[in-house]
């Protein structure tokens, strides 16, 4: 399964009306906004996930993108070799598609209206 095919099931779990188009995922959200995520690349290389919030008719009302650097993971590791060094693991992050929606799903939430409190 591709990136872009794992990313449109981690969002159709929350939004499963959620369009994917060419790598492209769009969204419904409150008040006539959509919601726009993607991958971005450098060096050849998916590098982390923009997610943008469009006004129908106002166009893009904010953006942010998200490096697949600043998903938790594990930090440091064993050495193999060398079993009771510890070094900091410099490999490029395999993405965690569940975090990066969980990421994505908080980013979303503050454009959605806001639930009436009980009193």
């Amino acid at each position: 399964m591709t990136l872009a095919q794992e990313l449109k099931k981690a969002l159709e779990r929350r939004h499963p009306d959620t369009v994917c188009l060419g790598g492209v995922c769009y969204l419904r959200l409150d008040g006539g906004n959509l919601a726009k995520a993607e991958f971005t690349s450098r060096g050849g290389r998916y590098n982390g996930l923009r997610l943008t919030v469009l006004n129908r008719r106002s166009g893009p009302v904010d953006s942010v993108t998200v490096s697949f650097w600043d998903l938790p993971r594990g930090g440091r590791k064993a050495v193999p070799d060398h079993e009771e060094s510890i070094a900091w693991d410099i490999a490029r992050p395999v993405p965690d598609i569940d975090a990066l929606s969980e990421l994505a799903e908080e980013y979303l939430c503050l454009f959605r209206k806001p639930a009436l409190e009980s009193r």
